[in-house]
């Protein structure tokens, strides 16, 4: 392996492990928002650190409850597709970098590899963001619902 492969590698783990780490390692989502179900009583939790947002009581709000849950599940299901996404198409990119080692070479020139992959990745974007700022407004909403 020479020095740009080792370095494009280098570049893949220090972007991939935090974002691995942080999402199924610190259950993160865009929302910010996570939950716990002790019996009857919800506590939900806002951050990295988990800092504690309010604790209900569910016993007579199940559909509240279920609604809150469900769209937690929507946006987390969501946000480990982009970071799977992510980690399968940030060596295209990366690769670009290392023009001897870009994949499709001998096929595609620089310029057409460069667009399909940013068209690719333009696409992917304007479907997801505009799906996760729906769900994170959807996961508030139902939050401030469960704290009146």
């Amino acid at each position: 392996m020479d020095k740009k492969t080792m370095g494009v590698a280098g570049i893949y783990v220090l972007i991939m492990l935090p974002l691995l780490l942080l999402t199924y390692g610190a259950n993160w989502n865009p929302s910010n928002i996570s939950y716990e179900l002790n019996g009857d009583t919800l506590v939900i939790n806002e951050g990295i650190g988990k800092e504690e947002v309010a604790e209900v009581n569910v016993e007579d709000r199940m559909n509240d409850l279920l609604q809150f849950t469900l769209a937690v599940s929507v946006e987390n299901k969501q946000w480990g597709t982009d970071v799977w996404v992510i980690g399968l198409l940030l060596p295209f990119l990366l690769f670009a970098i290392v023009p001897d080692r870009r994949p499709f070479k001998k096929n595609l020139s620089f310029k057409w590899y460069l667009t399909i992959v940013l068209a690719i990745l333009v696409l992917y974007a304007a479907y997801s963001i505009p799906n996760h700022v729906a769900q994170v407004k959807e996961v508030h909403e139902y939050v401030n619902l469960l704290i009146e």
